[in-house]
């Protein structure tokens, strides 16, 4: 099921401009079954690096959301940004070795889905019913009541953060 999207350019899943959007974006509305399973949108699935293969990496995300990198860009963040963080400090330590140690791969299967390990849905409280939404280079996986609750406070607080974190950044997409 397509709700609303955040972007206006941003249509429902199978819409031709999604072939050449390499991001993810929108959020979706899927079911869990009974094996933990969730189909991923197809214009998620679409905008996939080739590179990755249909292969996913799942990790605790924040604010207790499940995070879903395509293989190739997880590839960065180990290859990348996780050497950087130095196992001197107590913190980049910690973080290092949670983010290695709760990685989970996944693998799309020919029906477009991903099995989620029950640690992870338990994690983030997903049940029956998840939104899965966009993240730009990856995307997300949440209970829904954590998602209205996201996105409650986005819209509450979206001119103050923009204002805040933009700092009068130019060719931002306007919302609807």
């Amino acid at each position: 099921m397509t709700t609303l999207s955040f972007l206006s350019i941003v249509g429902h899943c199978g819409d031709e401009r999604f072939e050449v959007v390499t991001e993810f974006f929108g959020h979706y509305v899927y079911s869990v079954d009974h094996k933990g399973r969730v189909a991923i949108p197809n214009c998620f699935r679409k905008a996939l690096p080739q590179e990755s293969n249909g292969r996913l990496v799942l990790n605790k995300g924040h604010d207790r959301t499940i995070s879903i990198h395509p293989l190739s860009v997880w590839k960065n963040v180990v290859g990348g940004t996780l050497p950087k963080l130095s196992i001197n400090q107590r913190e980049s330590r910690i973080l290092r070795w949670g983010l290695a140690a709760n990685a989970n791969e996944a693998i799309l299967d020919a029906q477009g889905r991903i099995s989620i390990p029950k640690e992870l849905l338990d994690f983030a409280g997903i049940n029956n019913e998840v939104v899965i939404f966009g993240g730009g280079s990856y995307f997300i996986m949440a209970n829904p009541e954590i998602f209205n609750k996201l996105q409650k406070e986005f819209e509450e607080n979206y001119e103050k953060y923009a204002a805040d974190l933009l700092d009068g950044s130019e060719g931002l997409v306007e919302t609807v």
